[in-house]
């Protein structure tokens, strides 16, 4: 069994929200027609894929491996996400919604991570990580 640090699990925590939104905003991407929201979604979903590699180096530096998104609860939101949008009057209200939901959390995870004491460089994929989610919360609700 493995022990991991609180350092280790707030940064792995952090690092799996990242993927699964990376992995959720490529999804919805597809199953839009606004081609607006759609590029956003594709923009948005590219940044948190790079900004989880950049958090899977420190999370290597302070001695764990990442760990891998689960496909299966992916797969369920996914189906979630198209009923939702399938029986909605606007299909653009629940994808938006969900995707507020994910910055929420990962601004919370950042934010957990950020009480901890972590090293440098790792404090400052972080804060990029939680101004991203910020900046992502703002325009989506911009968009909505």
């Amino acid at each position: 069994m493995l022990l991991r640090s609180e350092q280790q699990l707030a940064l792995n925590d952090l690092e799996s929200l990242c993927m699964e939104a990376a992995d959720q905003y490529t999804a919805v991407a597809g199953k839009t027609a606004d081609v607006s929201l759609s590029a956003l979604f594709e923009e948005l979903g590219h940044h948190y894929e790079q900004l989880a590699k950049e958090l899977a180096v420190h999370i290597r530096a302070l001695g764990d491996l990442p760990q891998s998104p689960d496909p299966d609860r992916e797969a369920v939101d996914s189906l979630v996400s198209s009923i939702k949008a399938f029986f909605s009057n606007d299909e653009r209200i629940p994808l938006i919604e969900e995707r507020q939901a994910a910055e929420q959390a990962i601004a919370q995870a950042a934010h957990a991570a950020l009480q901890l004491e972590l090293p440098a460089a790792a404090i400052a994929t972080v804060q990029r990580i939680l101004a991203h989610a910020e900046n992502a919360g703002s325009r989506l609700d911009a968009v909505r």
